[in-house]
């Protein structure tokens, strides 16, 4: 077996605990808290909106450490802030205390075992498989996100929210900090392999990893760089606006909280099942169709959601959004690469994270806001539907470069799918 998938497996276990609580798992504790400290839901939810702007302050400098140092020790180092953080919060004994521990040192952790570091890894150990190595190594997000509630769901019904959280954190000092300290490398010459497990690299993987590095002024002079971080941007912040918001959005209209918890899963789910297809398509198919795919499909969940059905319908809204989010990671992944090269893939992200964070911080809090001041999600998330829209519309002038075919044709751009061969 290919060395790369085992670096592909360490990627998935650090998404499965990080992403799974940070965005499946932490919706379940926010009524626990909220109860606990007598705060509002959007004083609770101030944390989960401040890891944003963490992520946006310290992700220009973190990405070119990934290009230029190491990302296997920054994936160290975001596992050892994840215990930490986890450990804090569990601790904390005001409702400011639990919003700083998360917002600044999970935010961080988050930001460090993400798709800056783990895309970057992934990218670097495959190339005409790169989509579908990506598209495996973003279901950790998904199986977190049915596995991670249901744990938290188990241990805070057993014991409590902090009980749960100080469980979690020994969950990730058993699983992934191994893995990052033994088995992830940064490159496969650090092993003597090329990317893909081939016996030599390919004359796109050379010509990718040999590339000059792109300075900050040559990125953001690229239209690319500033259609994709704003178009991800609104998807991002739809998104995470409503998934955030799910459990008590569910609760409010009724549903019993272990159903409500079922549609986190179910969204989990369905991502799974997107991110395999679209990670596999993005090697295949255009890039932009699959995004405006995914989309759509957003489009739909949010706006059945909005209409606060009944639950069967409400399980048909999160099976959308799942299938939704599973082009997300995979396809900008690809994106980035294909638009930018591996050579300069860290410090694209690094660069593109904080736009997108911009987009991302006001999602929760606008939900949350609404549901304060209206007693209803259902304006904010038509508001999200219309977001989305816009994303779909800065799509349409971006322009990506296709590979160059085996005869050794010159370097094409596509402005109509920006399709990869």
């Amino acid at each position: 077996m290919f060395y790369g998938w085992l670096v592909v497996a360490s990627v998935f276990l650090a998404q499965f605990f990080m992403v799974g609580f940070f965005t499946y798992g932490f919706p379940l504790i926010v009524e626990p808290v909220q109860i606990e400290f007598g705060a509002s839901v959007t004083e609770v939810m101030l944390g989960f909106s401040l890891g944003a702007p963490v992520g946006a302050v310290f992700a220009p400098i973190v990405g070119p450490l990934v290009d230029k140092w190491s990302a296997r020790g920054l994936v160290i180092i975001g596992v050892l802030i994840l215990i930490l953080a986890l450990t804090i919060m569990s601790l904390s004994q005001t409702v400011l205390q639990f919003a700083i521990a998360m917002g600044v040192l999970l935010g961080s952790a988050n930001l460090l075992l993400g798709p800056l570091t783990g895309s970057t890894l992934v990218a670097r150990w495959f190339d005409s498989r790169r989509g579908f190595a990506l598209g495996i190594a973003a279901t950790g997000t998904s199986v977190g996100g049915i596995v991670i509630p249901q744990v938290l769901g188990y241990q805070i019904a057993e014991a409590d929210w902090r009980a749960a959280l100080q469980a979690l954190a020994a969950g990730v000092a058993i699983v992934v900090l191994p893995l990052a300290v033994f088995i992830i490398r940064d490159f496969p010459g650090d092993l003597g392999l090329h990317p893909d497990g081939a016996e030599a690299a390919s004359s796109q993987a050379q010509s990718a990893g040999g590339a000059d590095a792109l300075t900050l002024t040559q990125v953001l002079k690229r239209s690319a760089f500033w259609l994709m971080g704003c178009s991800l941007g609104c998807l991002f912040m739809a998104y995470v606006g409503v998934l955030s918001n799910l459990h008590k959005y569910a609760t409010n209209l009724g549903v019993d909280p272990q159903s409500a918890t079922g549609l986190i899963t179910t969204i989990a789910v369905a991502g799974f099942i997107g991110k395999l297809v679209l990670g596999w398509a993005a090697d295949r198919i255009g890039l932009k169709i699959g995004l405006w795919v995914a989309q759509a499909l957003a489009i739909a969940g949010i706006g059945c959601l909005s209409l606060e059905p009944a639950f069967p319908v409400m399980l048909v809204g999160a099976v959308l959004m799942g299938l939704a989010a599973g082009g997300m990671l995979p396809v900008w992944g690809a994106m980035v690469g294909t638009a930018f090269g591996v050579a300069n893939f860290g410090r694209v992200m690094g660069l593109m994270m904080p736009v997108i964070a911009i987009f991302n911080i006001p999602g929760p809090i606008l939900a949350a806001k609404s549901m304060d001041l209206t007693q209803s999600y259902s304006s904010a998330m038509q508001g999200f539907v219309g977001v989305i829209i816009v994303s779909a519309l800065l799509l349409i002038p971006l322009r990506l470069p296709i590979r160059d075919d085996p005869a050794g044709g010159a370097k094409r751009w596509s402005s109509a799918v920006g399709r990869t061969t």
